[in-house]
């Protein structure tokens, strides 16, 4: 067989070598150059992609590099150009492949399918048609023709099993577990692989995919099965990489299936492998987890600050500070430093899969910090504004230490001074006498060591060398001594000079610039947003019950007591004490019902809704204004009064004030009460549309008695300025016996006619207000 193949072979040559051109020998040349270079090119992009570090599940898209991308465009272009030119020889089936990987690769799946159809219809050998078959399946995968798909891998598959194709065998079914896992069908892609492990022949291969098993029990929970098939790795051979994060995942899986106490113990070996010395940070992070797990919250605070200081920079370091922070918010309680690591877990650059519920937790422990924060200070605020002999004390206790910091300070700024000025001239020119003296005395015991060891020597050696070599060590162990001298005599100095500003206490007493009741508000409300931030965010149950029972007794007076009793109803729902918090839902649905929050409570109760556009200054507007009808005036002044005092904020208020005024003025005649009333109505609701009916009169009535009192005013002077004059005349002209007396029972006459004609001055006033035009009749019908 050979002998007469290789006659063929020699004969072709024989008629190449004879019948050829050159012209034809250089095209032949070139043909098998453009293969050979197809087939480079193409090997070296897709071992490029190949390269790329990923599960072997993994979903993640395909990134080409920029090498991997030029290297497929010049593959198409020569791909393209072979089959233009060379299209009737041997290599057309192999350049259709390549051609439609490239495609592929290139994320353009269309043309990728239709060079792959087009390989088909050339009628290639087996081994190339169930390839092109796998390909064409893959691209209606990506083109999600998904039934499609799914029904070419299987027959793909089955055909490759049979034939023991591997490499057909492995695409297919990585491609319908990838499938499986995008669509969130775990169970369908864990049986997939099993099936897969089954099938494979090659060890590492059977490692890699136990070890992805165990990730999609991981995934679903199901720690005791992942054990077992992360344990199923080492049976086989892994290599290092997947060897190391099946072990840090087994022991994961250990501590979730509750079995932390073997977690412990075997991250622990781990550590003492060197195999794993370059994962000793996640080894670390883990074991630190596994501490918290089995309840020792100290080791675990340990380990896991260990890999914050000692791995700073890396993503444990940000995983152990997430982990230090949960620690201290749900095992120790301590919510002020689990705030502090959640926000230097966002400063160290957590991994993205980590960041979003790094954020939101960092800016729920904001939100209390600054909550906590408020309360603390309104706190002090009222107890200063409740206690001002101890805002006095403490005021007093503040100007005495911040007095005593100052003296300290001005004395540590003497002190520093009295440094600088003796220590610079020996800093800036160290080659001075005293100096050198001062140091060079430092050293005579050094000296003496080596003239002592020195003097050891032999006989033999020559004496002027050992002075050299004497003279030689001793200089310059002195200045090596006159270095570490200056220098730390320079960090001294130094230190001493930053002493140059003074530091008092912070948060000095600070008397309180709002009310007492504004105080309460405030701190009512802020209170009940750190128990709502407890209770549905932070799920911390107890600490909101504490908050909202402190509204309910400490400052039941403000608007923020029924929005207590409420969330304090839902917090004894939560515990089953149902009679307990309809009781709370009842208060308010009973006397809260012009607030929305009596819907709430309506809810919580079975209820009907109330409407919150009620009134109940309404139904006593209405019965007061029935009673004027029927004319009970002085009934009816009161309820329209009483309207004002009991709802000032009804749209009733300012219209029961005006029809009180009202009464006053024209039916009970009384109208120094009727102006008051008025009065109030302009005072209290400027904005009424009543006041322009009275504002008016009112101004009036106040200006005539303004003048009737300037009058009064100007005849009691002239009545005494007449006295004073009649008293001088009966001193001068005593003796004057005609001039005619006046009795007091005319001086009483006198004054009786000056004040009836001030009445009737008044009555005419009067008389004149009642001609005003009345612009409302609260008497008409209302409609």
């Amino acid at each position: 067989m050979n002998s007469s193949k290789n006659i063929k072979i020699i004969f072709v040559l024989s008629l190449l070598l004879t019948l050829s051109s050159c012209s034809v020998w250089q095209n032949f040349t070139t043909y098998f150059n453009l293969w050979y270079n197809i087939k480079t090119l193409f090997s070296d992009a897709e071992k490029d992609i190949q390269s790329q570090k990923k599960d072997l599940f993994s979903n993640e898209p395909l990134v080409l590099s920029n090498t991997a991308r030029n290297n497929l465009t010049k593959v198409i272009e020569k791909c393209s150009e072979l089959l233009q030119f060379h299209s009737n020889t041997a290599f057309v089936d192999d350049a259709l492949l390549i051609l439609g990987k490239s495609f592929y690769y290139q994320s353009n799946f269309q043309k990728a399918k239709r060079k792959f159809e087009e390989l088909l219809a050339t009628n290639p050998d087996e081994d190339l048609i169930l390839e092109a078959n796998l390909w064409i399946a893959k691209c209606d995968m990506q083109l999600k023709n998904y039934s499609q798909g799914l029904a070419g891998l299987k027959r793909v598959r089955d055909e490759a099993l049979e034939k023991e194709i591997d490499f057909i065998i492995k695409d297919s079914f990585v491609e319908e577990i990838r499938y499986r896992i995008a669509q969130k069908e775990l169970a369908t892609a864990i049986e997939l692989a099993k099936q897969f492990a089954e099938a494979a022949d090659d060890d590492e291969l059977k490692a890699n995919i136990y070890f992805e098993v165990g990730n999609l029990y991981y995934q679903t929970d199901s720690y005791e099965n992942a054990v077992e098939y992360y344990s199923k790795v080492f049976e086989y051979s892994p290599d290092i990489d997947t060897e190391i994060k099946a072990s840090i995942r087994y022991g994961k899986a250990l501590r979730e299936s509750d079995k932390a106490e073997e977690s412990v113990n075997f991250f622990s070996d781990l550590k003492k492998k060197d195999k794993f010395s370059e994962s000793l940070a996640e080894i670390d992070l883990e074991l630190g987890k596994s501490y918290s797990a089995i309840g020792d919250f100290t080791s675990s605070l340990e380990q896991l600050t260990k890999v914050d200081t000692t791995y700073k920079g890396s993503p444990f370091a940000a995983l152990a500070s997430l982990e230090i922070a949960k620690l201290y918010r749900d095992d120790l309680l301590n919510y002020d430093s689990a705030a502090a690591y959640f926000a230097k877990t966002i400063m160290n650059n957590p991994p993205k899969e980590y960041i979003d519920e790094a954020k939101t937790l960092n800016q729920l422990f904001i939100r209390y910090s600054n909550l906590r924060k408020t309360i603390n200070n309104y706190d002090k605020q009222l107890f200063y504004a409740e206690n001002p002999d101890v805002f006095i004390q403490d005021s007093v206790n503040y100007v005495q230490d911040s007095l005593q910091i100052l003296q300290d300070y001005l004395a540590k700024k003497e002190l520093a001074d009295i440094w600088k000025a003796a220590l610079t001239p020996a800093l800036t020119d160290t080659t001075k006498k005293d100096t050198l003296f001062v140091r060079d005395s430092l050293f005579v015991q050094d000296s003496l060591a080596i003239v002592d060891s020195l003097s050891k020597v032999t006989t033999l050696v020559d004496t002027a060398e050992v002075n050299i070599l004497l003279k030689t060590k001793i200089d310059l162990r002195i200045q090596q001594k006159k270095r570490e001298a200056d220098a730390k005599l320079s960090q001294e100095m130094q230190a001493l000079m930053k002493t140059d500003t003074v530091k008092f206490k912070n948060d000095p007493p600070q008397r309180p610039k709002i009310t007492i009741d504004s105080l309460k508000t405030l701190l009512a409300k802020n209170r009940l947003e750190l128990g709502n931030l407890f209770f549905t965010e932070m799920n911390v149950p107890d600490s909101a019950k504490k908050l909202y029972e402190e509204i309910t007794t400490k400052f039941s007076g403000t608007r923020y007591y029924p929005d207590a009793l409420l969330a304090l109803g839902s917090y004894y729902q939560t515990i089953n004490e149902n009679a307990r918090a309809d009781s709370l839902f009842r208060i308010i649905y009973d006397n809260y019902k012009d607030r929305p929050i009596a819907n709430a409570a309506a809810n919580k109760l079975g209820l009907p809704l109330i409407d919150l556009n009620y009134d109940p200054a309404a139904e006593l507007y209405i019965d007061a204004e029935s009673e004027m009808k029927n004319g009970n005036f002085d009934i009816s002044f009161r309820k329209f009064y009483e309207i004002y005092k009991k709802h000032p904020q009804s749209q009733y208020a300012s219209k029961g004030l005006y029809a009180a005024g009202f009464i006053l003025e024209n039916d009970l005649r009384l109208p120094d009460s009727a102006a008051s009333v008025y009065d109030t109505l302009i005072s209290k609701y400027p904005s009424s549309p009543y006041v322009k009916s009275v504002a008016m009169k009112v101004n009036t009535y106040k200006q005539e008695k303004a003048r009737i009192e300037r009058e009064k005013q100007a005849q009691l002077q002239q009545q005494q300025e007449k006295k004073d004059s009649t008293d001088v005349s009966e001193l001068a002209f005593l003796g004057n016996k005609e001039d005619k007396e006046i009795t007091e029972e005319e001086i009483k006459k006198q004054e009786q006619v000056a004040v009836n004609q001030d009445i009737r001055k008044e009555d005419t006033i009067t008389q004149t207000k009642r001609k005003l035009e009345r612009l409302w009749n609260p008497r008409k019908l209302r409609r």
